[in-house]
């Protein structure tokens, strides 16, 4: 592991604690700000665009560790993550989390150029 994982890992395991900490505060003041309908919208997008993501790379359109790639699915994970705590779904809520977290490092290792380099190679077997 580098200091990208550990520190998203870090990151995101300390809000996840002070959100599930706080979950009906933060329920309760998005619903009142934004409403179900709006939030829900972001969710049906959301979902869109973590298909679109998928599609892109199984096309061959995108490389799966294209910073394009981790960006899309970022906001698309994003959207469902908020729809599904809204509906207090809270298993797509850790997974939701856990797709935001590897697209975060993914983007993060994109961009400062410290990728990890595979252990090992996949190969064609003959």
């Amino acid at each position: 592991m580098n200091n990208v994982v550990l520190g998203v890992t870090f990151v995101f395991g300390v809000l996840s604690f002070w959100g599930y900490k706080n979950q009906t505060k933060i329920r309760n003041y998005l619903i009142e700000r934004y409403g179900f309908k709006y939030i829900d919208s972001l969710g049906y997008i959301g979902g869109a665009m973590q298909l679109g993501a998928v599609l892109a790379v199984s096309r061959g359109w995108l490389e799966n560790t294209s910073p394009l790639y981790h960006g899309i699915s970022l906001l698309g994970s994003t959207g469902l993550l908020l729809t599904t705590f809204i509906h207090e779904a809270m298993a797509p809520v850790i997974v939701n989390t856990i797709w935001i977290g590897m697209n975060t490092v993914g983007l993060l290792e994109n961009l400062s150029g410290n990728k990890i380099q595979p252990t090992f190679k996949l190969t064609n077997p003959q």
